[in-house]
């Protein structure tokens, strides 16, 4: 990459909410898995990978890191694994715990921008399902001559979540409106609106006064939350963004995003355009379909079983779907059993439950069910 293009990125993957029930009971929102293969972190990696990007600092917390060191390891399927190469992990709660003790809390953060050597920082979050081209937005970043280039998004309200940004912007892409708090609450949206996608380019060193400001003023929370808190004293240029996007705000939202990939044009616009998407790779047997099995449009993980129906479904890996089963717009994540005779109607199956025989698990569209990692069902579930 040419110096004057270099840039390093800042991951926040600190996001939480009580909106999606068991699923973030022990993993962040980073690491749900999406369409049977990926996490939803692979798509931040992804974007950093194809832009070149070699210097990665990712905060999580304390307490969700496990499927994180599983998922990422030593970041080989990102270009993160060579020598020229950093990557660092930190737990939010550290800074938390240096800020209670008076020390310099975002201490590490300015470290790592000046050690960089980069003259551009972004900084990205996970709760966003995107493709970005991060190097053809360095381009309109470097072009607008300014410090702060923010991405955003024209779509519908509906979209929307109580901790999204909204920003307005005029003819001459100056910013002229925020509004953030309780969006359900503001009758003054319109039907589309601009949505914040949580991610910027900046430039380096006045990412560093910026971070040493909010420390001197005592202010703490990830440096994306505070860009957002203090985009209108930044005079942000605006990247609008065309490509597909989901918004994680909610188990609903989750299923959504998940079965909108059984649409090939979904599926081809987000995994298969000029940016590829990295995951962990998985070297295990393929899919075995039994002669009694029957699936449409549905999508499968390597090395499961299936000799039942499946409908309208995504099954992960390992997954065995018993004979006389029917798995109906439902997702099945890793290692499920669903044994002879059970039923699985608009479902989330979290990581190694097994369904006993005969038992009938049921949402709907608009309330999914959801089944807790590693648990065992003998008694049918029907939730409207």
């Amino acid at each position: 990459m040419n110096k004057s293009n270099k840039m390093c990125a800042l991951l926040s993957n600190v996001t939480t909410s009580d909106r999606m029930g068991t699923l973030t009971n022990e993993r962040p929102v980073a690491t749900l898995p999406f369409d049977c293969k990926y996490r939803l972190l692979d798509f931040p990696l992804s974007a950093v990978a194809n832009a070149g990007i070699r210097d990665v600092f990712m905060v999580f917390n304390q307490g969700e890191t496990q499927s994180v060191f599983d998922h990422i390891g030593g970041g080989k399927e990102w270009g993160l694994d060579s020598l020229s190469s950093n990557m660092f992990i930190y737990m939010a709660q550290d800074f938390e715990n240096r800020k209670a003790a008076g020390k310099p809390y975002f201490e590490q953060q300015i470290n790592f921008l000046k050690k960089s050597g980069a003259p551009y920082t972004v900084l990205m979050s996970s709760k966003f399902i995107c493709n970005f081209d991060l190097d053809a937005i360095l381009q309109i970043h470097k072009q607008s001559g300014k410090k702060v280039t923010a991405v955003a998004k024209k779509a519908d309200i509906s979209e929307f979540n109580n901790f999204d940004t909204v920003v307005r912007y005029d003819d001459d892409n100056r910013l002229y409106s925020v509004e953030y708090g309780d969006l359900s609450g503001n009758d003054m949206l319109e039907e589309t609106e601009y949505l914040l996608l949580n991610t910027f380019i900046v430039d380096t060193d006045w990412l560093i006064d910026f971070i040493q400001h909010m420390q001197d003023n005592g202010e703490y929370s990830s440096i994306s939350h505070l860009l957002r808190q203090h985009l209108w004293d930044t005079d942000p240029n605006l990247y609008e963004f065309t490509g597909y996007m989901s918004n994680i705000t909610s188990i609903k939202a989750y299923y959504d995003a998940n079965m909108a990939m059984l649409d090939p044009a979904n599926f081809t616009a987000l995994l298969y355009g000029r940016q590829p998407v990295y995951t962990k790779i998985k070297n295990e047997v393929p899919t075995y379909f039994a002669t009694n099995s029957w699936a449409h449009n549905s999508q499968f993980g390597s090395g499961c079983i299936v000799e039942g129906v499946v409908i309208d479904s995504l099954i992960s890996r390992g997954s065995t779907i018993g004979n006389s089963t029917l798995i109906d717009k439902s997702l099945i994540f890793t290692n499920v059993v669903v044994k002879h005779g059970a039923q699985v109607k608009y479902a989330i199956v979290d990581k190694n439950v097994t369904i006993e025989e005969g038992i009938h698990v049921e949402g709907t569209a608009a309330n999914p069910v959801v089944i807790e990692k590693g648990t065992t069902v003998t008694e049918s579930i029907y939730q409207s």
